[in-house]
């Protein structure tokens, strides 16, 4: 009696097994592109070795394979000296296949290629003229640093990378955006050395936005916030001068924003407003710069106004250094003829033995 196959079903388990077909193909394939990787490594042809390597994965339909393809891919690129392309293998595990490695060793690594692109590493444009020094990639710094702080941003290497995209970006004329990663390095690493130049970079990156279009004073605000933070942690750092510099500089920028407020609106002949604002001046910020202007335009508004009898002194605004002499150093002439009143007909010369010579004496003197 024969077996009746509802033709549906029939259908569907041929379909299943068309498709099946290629995968189990493909497995020779990727065994073979992986001899094929090995071999150019034991030759030391990096390069071939890595491309073979991703046949193989590409070729694989077993995941631990491909897992192993990929690794042997990052570490055949690494060989042959391109980053950007190990960095490629190592995105693709952490994306894909974050089961079957260990995880933390791999981001650690791209932190180690950002690292080395930091530090001035290129990989070079084109594999065929490898040789011509000049002819290299793009900076990928950035880049590679941005990913492997998005996975993981608490890795031992994710302070200084925090620190070293943000002078990237602000190098770049992206201060605005720098602005995040020095905010997270001070509040997520607060035993981490590089918070302490994370915060020197926030008040330079605060007072460079300040001094042009802090409209609110809200950049203003923030780095006096900064600064006096700083100075409370960090009580005997050598920065702590400027710092100081940099406060009072605040104090001038701010007192400077009042100052044309209370200009506009005496040109709208709004005269009460106009010296609320110059008040704040001279209440809040006496030791600015902006007051003698301020209570010149103050006098003009009210002729009633009083100056101020007690002003403080202005502080200097230039950063101080401690000076120190310069060590001595030894002259190759010890006595000109001209200064031996008529002892010596050849000018004495310094023979460098220094100690040497208080030894020998003092042994003569002891008799030995």
């Amino acid at each position: 009696m024969g077996m009746v196959i509802n033709s549906g079903l029939f259908w569907r388990i041929a379909a299943l097994a068309v498709i099946a077909l290629p995968l189990h193909a493909g497995a020779p394939e990727a065994n073979e592109a992986f001899r094929e990787g090995i071999e150019a490594s034991k030759q030391k042809d990096y390069a071939h070795a890595a491309d073979r390597f991703m046949a193989a994965k590409l070729y694989a339909d077993d995941a631990r394979m491909k897992v192993k393809a990929l690794q042997e891919a990052a570490a055949a690129y690494r060989a042959a000296g391109l980053r950007d392309k190990e960095f490629s293998c190592l995105e693709t595990l952490i994306i894909a296949f974050p089961g079957y490695i260990d995880f933390s060793a791999t981001v650690d690594r791209e932190y180690q290629i950002g690292d080395d692109f930091f530090k001035g590493h290129r990989d070079p444009a084109y594999w065929s003229l490898r040789w011509i020094p000049w002819l290299t990639g793009s900076d990928l710094t950035l880049k590679i640093y941005e990913a492997a702080l998005k996975h993981a941003p608490f890795s031992q290497y994710a302070p200084e990378a925090q620190l070293r995209v943000a002078r990237l970006l602000i190098d770049d004329g992206k201060t605005n955006e720098a602005l995040k990663y020095l905010r997270e390095l001070i509040r997520n690493y607060p035993d981490s050395p590089s918070r302490k130049y994370g915060y020197l970079e926030l008040i330079n990156a605060l007072m460079q936005l300040a001094r042009f279009g802090d409209g609110d004073g809200a950049y203003n605000r923030e780095a006096n916030e900064v600064m006096a933070d700083f100075l409370k942690k960090y009580p005997a750092a050598p920065e702590c001068d400027w710092v100081r510099k940099r406060i009072l500089e605040a104090k001038d920028i701010n007192a400077q924003r009042l100052y044309d407020l209370a200009k506009f609106y005496n040109r709208l002949d709004r005269t009460q407003t106009a010296e609320r604002y110059l008040n704040k001046v001279l209440r809040d910020y006496p030791d600015a710069l902006p007051v003698d202007k301020s209570e010149s335009l103050l006098s003009k508004i009210d002729e009633k106004y009083t100056p101020m009898k007690f002003r403080p002194e202005l502080e200097s605004r230039y950063q101080s250094f401690s000076e120190k002499e310069l060590p001595a150093e030894g002259e190759p002439i010890m006595v000109a003829p001209e200064n031996s009143d008529g002892k010596w007909l050849l000018p004495i010369r310094d023979l460098g033995l220094g100690n040497e010579v208080k030894v020998e004496r003092s042994n003569v003197e002891k008799g030995k």
